[in-house]
């Protein structure tokens, strides 16, 4: 009967079955345990952080280059998964010595732009201004405004205008970013608004 053991205690079902996750020769110690799961704790932190980051917004405040008024507005995302293409901001309207009397409220969306149209350059900040229809005059302004960039670094605008049949140029130039949420006063006697 002795002949028949095969050890001092045999084991039981559960112990037969109870296989270690890592191989024999890739045994963990513990001290390898614990900095994977701060190394997994780290990354965590990061990829929440630089999502937090990612959400925000773009400020782009700039005056236009020989004219009175200027625009503070930033750039932004509505919520996870969409970019950030949605626009919002002030325009600061007036004419010297007034720069900035009058503000309007701004929106619009950053999109490409074809290169035979003014500013001639793309991706364009599409700003409406509903500036014009809230004093009565029949005309609706969209400005074209390009935030420099590697690529083009150069900061133009051009201002569109539309009666009800077709759109027009009315004005383009170059614009000067500024840091900051104040109004900058502008160095031109009057504003891009049409008149």
């Amino acid at each position: 009967m002795l002949s028949t053991l095969h050890g001092p205690f045999p084991l039981s079902p559960a112990e037969k079955l109870k296989k270690s996750a890592v191989p024999r020769q890739y045994k963990l110690t513990f001290q390898e345990n614990t900095s994977m799961k701060k190394m997994l704790l780290v990354i965590t932190v990061v990829l929440v952080g630089s999502l937090a980051a990612s959400a925000a917004p773009v400020v782009f405040n700039f005056s236009f280059d020989g004219f009175c008024d200027n625009m503070t507005t930033h750039r932004y995302t509505p919520g996870t998964g969409f970019p950030k293409k949605f626009l919002a901001g002030i325009h600061h309207i007036g004419s010297a010595p007034n720069c900035g009397a009058i503000d309007s409220f701004v929106g619009g969306f950053q999109h490409g732009n074809p290169a035979a149209v003014a500013p001639n350059v793309t991706p364009v900040n599409d700003y409406s201004d509903p500036i014009e229809g809230l004093y009565g005059v029949p005309y609706s302004l969209q400005y074209l405004v390009h935030e420099p960039n590697a690529l083009h670094p150069a900061c133009v605008w051009a201002n569109y205008f539309s009666n009800g049949n077709a759109n027009y140029l009315f004005i383009n130039g170059t614009c000067t970013p500024f840091a900051g949420a104040a109004p900058q006063k502008g160095t031109g006697l009057s504003s891009t608004v049409k008149r």
